[in-house]
């Protein structure tokens, strides 16, 4: 629940009604009071991706055939819209499958890395999945606990073959927070070991490498935007209650003030072990991944209505990337085919907006 009011116009009104200069302070000051009590808070398992779409480049999320189209869920029984939220701040946001007990996706926004070391594992659960009206924080698991709408730990104990594998890599995460907040099992998926720690954790360290240096907004500020999500198998489970993905699959799309250019990349891969200890996956277009992921009668858009480059990549910068893990690459990046001077940053297209706001703002409250 929102509460919105304006000092001004209440304080005009009541000196309209109210003669005595002195009395109409009062009600105005008890009222304030009143403002500051605890209010509702929205729930954190939301009905609608605009909740929490700051994590989403341009604020628009994917479209995602037959689940997520045109920023609408279809089945809000069967998918979930989770601002994932860790002591009372929103940190990424994932679109959970209930049935199927993993993420269809999670979403984030990537901004300079404050703290590089890897929290203290302690998993997490989102309790507003089981019970609407529950604490808007994800909390720590439960011992000896099983939950029917999301996994728990013991769903992947007693077995030799896969991981808990972040969807959102924790590595991506900005501060100790943020890294922590990583660690709930809406954003983990059954991910084969070697697979995880192979092929796929180069990606991620290659793809942090990449936009840490090049994903420079027009204030100066690392910032990129990513989606990444898992593609469920039909009928592969852990412990008979946790969808076994067949694929995963990545990408980020950013701006680079200095060359003037978006650039993006994707990435996907099988779910299974790797066939050599040094794999890597192939970088990919945003086209190949969309129409790796479209099904027969809709189209899949990883970043939808943005100035994000279909047909190129930033394998070019690879050469550049030093301790990253990048894939040998020989080809050089056309960033001159990228360039954009129409929206420079996500950050800096609206700030006659946010001007607007804070001045609105200064006089009320939300």
């Amino acid at each position: 629940m929102k509460i919105i009011c304006s000092v001004h116009p209440l304080l005009s009104s009541l000196n309209k009604r109210t003669p005595d200069p002195k009395m109409a302070f009062q009600q105005v000051w008890f009222f304030l009071l009143f403002l500051l009590l605890p209010v509702p808070t929205l729930a954190k398992v939301v009905r609608s991706m605009s909740e929490c779409d700051q994590f989403f480049l341009h604020r628009t999320p994917p479209r995602v055939p037959g689940i997520l189209e045109d920023g609408t869920v279809h089945n809000q029984n069967r998918y979930k819209p989770i601002c994932q939220t860790y002591r009372n701040r929103m940190r990424f946001i994932t679109l959970y499958d209930v049935r199927n007990r993993i993420p269809v996706f999670s979403a984030f926004r990537f901004v300079e890395v404050k703290d590089s070391r890897r929290p203290r594992t302690q998993w997490r659960i989102e309790p507003q999945l089981e019970k609407e009206n529950a604490n808007r924080n994800m909390i720590n698991l439960p011992k000896h606990k099983t939950f029917s709408h999301q996994a728990v730990s013991t769903d992947y104990r007693s077995n030799r073959t896969f991981d808990r594998g972040h969807i959102f890599p924790s590595s991506y995460a900005s501060t100790a927070e943020d890294k922590k907040s990583t660690f709930t099992l809406t954003n983990i998926v059954p991910q084969a070991e070697s697979f995880n720690k192979g092929s796929w954790g180069r990606m991620e360290r290659c793809t942090r490498c990449v936009m840490e240096k090049y994903c420079i907004n027009s204030n100066g500020a690392t910032e990129g935007f990513g989606v990444i999500g898992a593609q469920p198998s039909v009928n592969q489970t852990l412990n008979n209650r946790v969808n076994i993905p067949s694929v995963l699959w990545s990408a980020f799309c950013c701006y680079n003030a200095n060359a003037k250019a978006w650039m993006a990349s994707a990435h996907w891969g099988d779910n299974v072990p790797d066939e050599s200890k040094n794999k890597h996956l192939e970088t990919k277009t945003l086209e190949e991944l969309q129409d790796r992921l479209r099904t027969a009668d809709s189209d899949f858009q990883v970043f939808p209505g943005t100035n994000c480059p279909l047909n190129t990549t930033v394998s070019g910068f690879y050469p550049e990337m030093e301790n990253c893990d990048c894939p040998p690459s020989s080809s050089k990046p056309r960033l001159s085919t990228l360039t954009s001077d129409s929206v420079s940053s996500t950050s800096a297209s609206v700030p006659y907006i946010y001007s607007s706001l804070l001045i609105y703002t200064y006089h009320c409250i939300f």
